[in-house]
């Protein structure tokens, strides 16, 4: 149990220092009023965070025997999907100020998404690919936990929005949501565990 503890600390710091990182680096860059290339620059450092916290879980995994052929693949793919879409949100956020127009404002609208959809197909391959029947269900049982989080958030601030009692928050907010639900959904499938 002690061995456990000592393991899954590393997880909680990568996890943390990457979430502050983000958050903090997102709200200097508006503060500061940073140009696009500004704070692209500024959101690199703590995207790198993520290789460390994926080399964190991945031994955190392994040290409790639930890191398998299937999981090394998926985290892999996450980690594609993750620095992907930083770069072409920004490709379209660069594109759109530079006063494109037309289709090719249509193309950079969507570019961000394509890494979506592959997140989605990632998780699904997982699912498929995971042969341990026990680890299929514990992913399986996080996502519904994000899913919820992400459905009660929405319609709570969709009714307080209604209502004019908050500003509208664009669609796209529900992809960071339902991975913060995934993150909370896993660790409470952990601390259940115990």
């Amino acid at each position: 149990m002690e061995r456990e503890a000592v393991d899954r600390r590393p997880v909680w710091l990568w996890g943390a220092a990457f979430f502050v990182g983000m958050f903090g680096a997102g709200l200097m860059a508006r503060a500061l009023q940073f140009g696009t290339v500004a704070s692209m620059a500024v959101m690199v450092p703590p995207m790198l965070l993520l290789i460390p916290f994926r080399r964190a879980t991945e031994r955190a995994q392994g040290a409790c025997g639930s890191l398998s052929p299937a999981t090394r693949r998926y985290n892999r793919r996450a980690m594609a999907w993750s620095f992907a879409y930083m770069v072409l949100l920004f490709v379209a956020i660069a594109g759109a100020k530079a006063g494109a127009n037309g289709a090719l404002l249509w193309l950079l609208a969507v570019l961000p998404a394509l890494p979506i959809l592959y997140l989605l197909w990632a998780m699904a391959r997982y699912l498929v690919e995971e042969t341990d029947e026990y680890l299929r269900m514990r992913v399986v049982t996080a996502a519904l936990w994000a899913t919820g989080l992400l459905l009660g958030l929405a319609t709570l601030w969709g009714f307080l929005e209604t209502f004019r009692l908050v500003p509208h928050v664009a669609g796209w907010a529900a992809i960071p949501v339902w991975a913060i639900g995934l993150g909370l959904g896993s660790a409470f499938v952990r601390w259940r565990e115990r």
